[in-house]
């Protein structure tokens, strides 16, 4: 039973709505980002005086629940990708698997600290709160997100497995995302030279591409459907039939 529900067809509406999510999560994350002014950890206590000190606090606000609704859409499109790559042999449902651990939890680090934090940040510095206490806040923010970024990492790198495993998207998602995920675990040790953004530049441009491959996708080419000979009951029925023309 378990093996039949496996090979089962997802439906073609069901791939264009995931990858409808994917490319939502880029969009809100952009706009969400337009009405912020984050500061960077290499910008000191007056940078984050700068950045916060005059801020608009409601126009912060709303731009922050934009960029959280996004991270929404990139959770319901990461369980989908997980359901929908690494159906045919076990290790590629052990990577999906991974790849969905994983993608939740940098969506809950995002959430639970990385939200949180710059916007106690920015609340604080509006408020009177010391700017090197400000600064301190940020950096957790800060931080949150660099450790965050090797678990967005080890999801891109568990979606191309799962890819190389289904043999689906093999060179955008697959190889695409091996050197994408790379980089990424890479991004808290650049985050010491102010370069980890760059990472997360081109896991956007992946994770667009993979948005298009599930909108593009059709079902049936995919090998997460595996071709089965006729059943012992197919073979029982035809049985007497020959005997009969005997």
């Amino acid at each position: 039973m378990s093996h039949q529900l496996a090979d089962r067809e997802i439906p073609r509406h069901l791939w264009r709505a995931a990858g409808g999510f994917a490319l939502a999560h880029v969009v809100l994350l952009f706009i969400g980002l337009s009405q912020q002014s984050p500061a960077s950890m290499s910008d000191g206590s007056q940078g984050v005086e700068d950045a916060y000190g005059d801020a608009n606090l409601t126009a912060m606000f709303i731009g922050g629940t934009i960029e959280a609704l996004g991270f929404l859409c990139l959770l319901v499109a990461t369980v989908f990708v997980a359901r929908a790559i690494g159906r045919r042999h076990e290790g590629g449902r052990w990577a999906a698997q991974t790849g969905l651990m994983a993608g939740v939890g940098y969506v809950a680090a995002t959430f639970a600290t990385g939200f949180p934090a710059g916007a106690a940040a920015a609340y604080g510095a509006r408020h009177g709160l010391e700017f090197e206490t400000v600064f301190a806040i940020n950096n957790i923010r800060n931080f949150a997100y660099f450790l965050s970024l090797m678990l967005l990492g080890v999801q891109t790198m568990s979606i191309a497995a799962a890819a190389f495993s289904d043999r689906v998207g093999t060179r955008w998602l697959g190889w695409g995302g091996l050197v994408t995920g790379a980089s990424l675990l890479a991004a808290p040790a650049l985050a010491s030279i102010g370069q980890q953004d760059w990472t997360t530049l081109i896991w956007v441009v992946w994770w667009v591409g993979v948005g298009v491959f599930l909108i593009r996708h059709e079902p049936g080419t995919s090998t997460g459907t595996t071709e089965q000979g006729p059943t012992r009951s197919s073979a029982t029925v035809s049985e007497p039939a020959s005997m009969r023309h005997a």
